[in-house]
């Protein structure tokens, strides 16, 4: 597996070259691996119930926190998801992270953290019938599409390295890991996903 630095302003996965295995007889089709490159990605520790937050996520954001557990909310290309009862990460286009952290920046919110972690922390989206099949290899998740369903997010371990997996459509999820693991994380689904075929995306 290569070695990679991570770089400031370059996606976690830069360096990486596009991939692919053909599907074999018998595959529904090959699941396609996409580096989303760059993604501003914000750290949120507050209340589910501050007013002033939520509020100003509508106007900053788009909507509001997700106060049930497990989900994410969605407004265009942003997304916010939760991760605990006082956390969440949103996920925005690159560029955006001041103008969002200095909008969640109000003295009247009380206590709120927020935190630019889009450089430590890369992203992929992974589309295909055999997407879940190729997750649930390395994964304790139970992928089953009743179970986990769209507007669903988990927070696991992909074989050693620990992910945050949101379900974007009946077979489409992205994954979130620290950006030193990225490589390692695409190395690991390509060789699970080589039986269904395959097709890796640089951003």
């Amino acid at each position: 597996m290569a070695s990679l630095q991570n770089v400031h302003g370059a996606s976690a996965l830069h360096g990486i070259a596009a991939a692919s295995s053909p599907p074999p007889q018998g595959s529904r089709g090959a699941v396609v691996m996409r580096d989303t490159g760059l993604l501003d990605k914000i750290n949120l520790r507050c209340d589910a119930g501050n007013t002033v937050i939520n509020e100003a996520l509508s106007r900053v954001v788009g909507t509001r926190l997700p106060a049930e557990p497990n989900r994410f909310h969605v407004s265009g290309n942003r997304r916010i998801a939760w991760l605990g009862p006082d956390e969440w990460i949103i996920l925005a286009e690159n560029g955006s992270a001041d103008t969002i952290t200095a909008g969640l920046d109000l003295p009247e919110a009380g206590h709120v953290a927020v935190n630019n972690v889009s450089d430590a922390l890369g992203s992929i989206i992974l589309e295909g019938e055999h997407t879940r099949d190729a997750l649930a290899k390395h994964c304790a998740l139970d992928f089953h599409p009743t179970v986990f369903t769209p507007g669903i997010v988990q927070q696991s371990l992909l074989s050693h390295a620990g992910v945050t997996i949101m379900c974007l459509d009946d077979n489409a999820f992205q994954i979130i890991g620290r950006s030193s693991f990225m490589p390692y994380i695409v190395a690991l689904l390509k060789d699970a996903m080589i039986e269904y075929g395959y097709e890796f995306q640089p951003a």
